[in-house]
Order: structure tokens, then C-alpha cells, then sequence
């Protein structure tokens, strides 16, 4: 058993929670974190985070953007710029989100930079709108 602390700028989200695995979503895809994983730190990218809490037979989901993971021999911390819930999710205001993201990145001239926040920003509606369907 290891770990689990997710933390955002506005709030400690998860604490010391004993867990038995945990899946992030790293800059280059999803990473599953068991215990004895070796030490590791990645970037995240923006998607859904689940983990398994020890005793209890349900897989707890977050969305989650940018931020680092980092795996220790106790731990796996993950300090992230934005975390949601599937309790916090709006499905209106993500559709709208999505559709105003698409909508501008397919007729709008974009910087790289507007370009990649636009992106993040569908992906995390995208990812909202995935964590409430199961």
C-alpha cells in the first residue's frame, strides 16, 4: 500500500489517502502507478485521474490539467493547476465548453500558445464529460 496526495493551488483534495493503485494522465499518456513503482517524476496532461482506495471496491475519478506527478517508495503526489470532480461537473456547461473550444480552434487564426490553452480546454470538457458517464 502507498499514498495518495492531490493537491491544486485552491485546495488539498486528497490527503494521506491509503491507496492500491493509481492512474494519472502524464504529458504522454496514461501512467499506472502500483505499489513498489520505482521513483519517478512526469508532467501531466489533461484527463482523468483514478485510483482505488485500500478496502473499498470503487474507483474513485477526478479530472485533472496540467501540473507534475511524483512517485515515491510511500507516495504519489500530484500537484495539479485545475481538478474537478464528477460531482462538480455542470454537462451543460461542459458541452458548451467543448463546443466553444472546437468551434474556435477550427475558424480561428491561433498563436501556438491559444492554439494549446484552446486545446486544454476541450480536452478538459472532453474528460468532464467522460468522468460523468460511468
Amino acid at each position: 500500500m502507498f499514498k495518495l496526495n492531490l493537491l491544486t493551488p485552491e485546495r488539498k483534495a486528497v490527503f494521506d489517502q491509503e491507496i492500491t493503485e493509481v492512474t494519472v494522465p502524464a504529458y504522454a499518456g496514461e501512467i499506472t502507478i502500483l505499489p513498489g513503482h520505482s521513483p519517478m517524476i512526469t508532467t501531466l496532461g489533461t484527463g482523468i485521474l483514478k485510483y482505488r482506495i485500500k478496502g473499498v471496491d470503487k474507483t474513485f475519478k477526478a479530472v485533472i490539467s496540467w501540473g507534475y506527478c511524483e512517485v515515491t517508495t510511500e507516495a504519489v503526489n500530484v500537484l495539479a493547476e485545475f481538478m474537478q470532480t464528477p460531482e462538480e461537473v455542470s454537462v451543460p456547461d461542459s458541452q458548451k465548453n467543448l463546443q466553444s473550444a472546437e468551434k474556435k480552434m477550427a475558424t480561428e487564426i491561433l498563436s501556438d500558445v491559444d492554439f494549446e490553452l484552446t486545446a486544454n480546454e476541450a480536452a478538459k470538457a472532453r474528460s468532464a464529460l467522460e468522468v460523468v458517464k460511468h
